[in-house]
């Protein structure tokens, strides 16, 4: 009996280890499987993962594509402005050069009508004095026969020639008096074109240097939001934007363009005024046709008083300033007393504005 419970014993016991092997083993299986299980499961979100990254690898990289693009554009547009900036301004040069060629054209134009008028009153001066010297011959020869006739003729031949030189130098002066005002009038107009202009360019380079300030702003904004994946690639984008966005400057103004000055009389060379010390009494005042009738046979010519006359009128305009006349009668051997010089100021001046031009000097010289 002892050895059969022995036995029964022992097999329980081996029964009861077996048990417990199996049931180890049962518990080792289920732990197995759950860490398979919890691998799977790590696996698949890893591979979740995975894919995501990609995606967003390739979101980027079109981004980033995206970007490059755009700045690619951006620069082309600001080479493009640049190149727009410098064929304005070489619009704006050509057009400077051309307005300065027309004017020079226009003041040698002046100049050579100029010569032209002055070559034409020195030939109308020579045939009046060799139709002086005719009718001076004529006058000799027909002295001889009838004394009466001829200081009649000698007479009627003066007028004639009086009058003829007066019409030609009257139409002379008139001409010449036209064409200088047409020529101020034109240079006056291109002058003011030329300003226009200038301050047109001006205009166009601020309105350019603000555009481009907007520009700058507005990228700087876009790469901050954007927020470019390299630090050091979108630096040297934007150095490069830098370096090849056009650095515009405003022209300095050019000097401003005064009007011709040939209105302007210079002052008088040998201080035509009488002295405010002179305390003497004038003489007499008498008329300028009796103080001319007193000079000799030494009296100035025609061409004197007109080589004279030029000697003060230093622009060339064809008239003095009223305050020259002293000085002037002076040199043509003909001084006046105070009272004289303001009568004479008088008659030629008559419109009171200070100057008096060549042919109403002459008119008064001859009369």
């Amino acid at each position: 009996m002892s050895a059969t419970d022995d036995a029964v014993a022992a097999m329980a016991r081996s029964i009861l280890a077996e048990k417990r092997a199996r049931k180890a083993a049962e518990d080792d299986a289920l732990r197995l499987y759950n860490r398979v299980r919890q691998l799977q499961k790590e696996e698949d979100r890893a591979q979740k993962r995975i894919v995501e990254t990609k995606k967003k690898a390739k979101e980027i990289i079109k981004l980033r594509e995206r970007n490059e693009q755009k700045l690619i554009e951006k620069e082309q547009r600001m080479r493009e402005e640049a190149e727009k900036v410098e064929e304005q301004k070489l619009e704006n040069l050509k057009q400077k050069e051309e307005a300065l060629r027309h004017r020079i054209d226009q003041e040698n134009k002046v100049y050579q009508d100029k010569l032209e008028v002055v070559q034409k009153t020195k030939e109308e001066r020579a045939e009046i004095e060799r139709l002086l010297a005719e009718s001076r011959l004529l006058a000799r020869k027909e002295a001889l026969e009838q004394k009466d006739t001829i200081r009649k003729q000698q007479e009627d031949a003066r007028r004639k020639i009086e009058t003829l030189k007066l019409q030609k130098l009257t139409s002379a002066q008139e001409e010449y008096e036209r064409r200088l005002r047409e020529e101020i009038e034109a240079k006056m107009a291109k002058e003011q074109e030329i300003e226009r202009l200038a301050q047109m360019e001006l205009e166009l380079i601020e309105r350019l240097k603000n555009k481009q300030a907007e520009q700058r702003k507005a990228y700087q904004q876009l790469e901050a939001v954007l927020s470019l994946g390299s630090v050091s690639t979108t630096k040297g984008l934007q150095q490069g934007s830098r370096a090849n966005s056009p650095k515009v400057t405003a022209a300095q103004p050019s000097p401003e363009r005064q009007p011709s000055n040939l209105s302007q009389q210079q002052q008088p060379h040998g201080g035509g005024g009488t002295p405010q010390s002179q305390t003497y009494a004038p003489p007499p005042a008498t008329p300028p046709q009796e103080a001319a009738d007193e000079v000799e046979e030494g009296e100035p010519t025609e061409e004197d008083v007109a080589r004279a006359f030029a000697m003060y009128d230093t622009d060339g305009v064809g008239e003095i300033s009223a305050l020259q006349l002293d000085g002037l009668l002076r040199d043509l051997g003909v001084p006046l007393n105070p009272s004289q010089l303001s009568q004479a100021i008088a008659q030629l001046d008559t419109s009171q504005s200070g100057k008096i031009t060549f042919g109403e000097f002459l008119l008064w010289w001859k009369g």
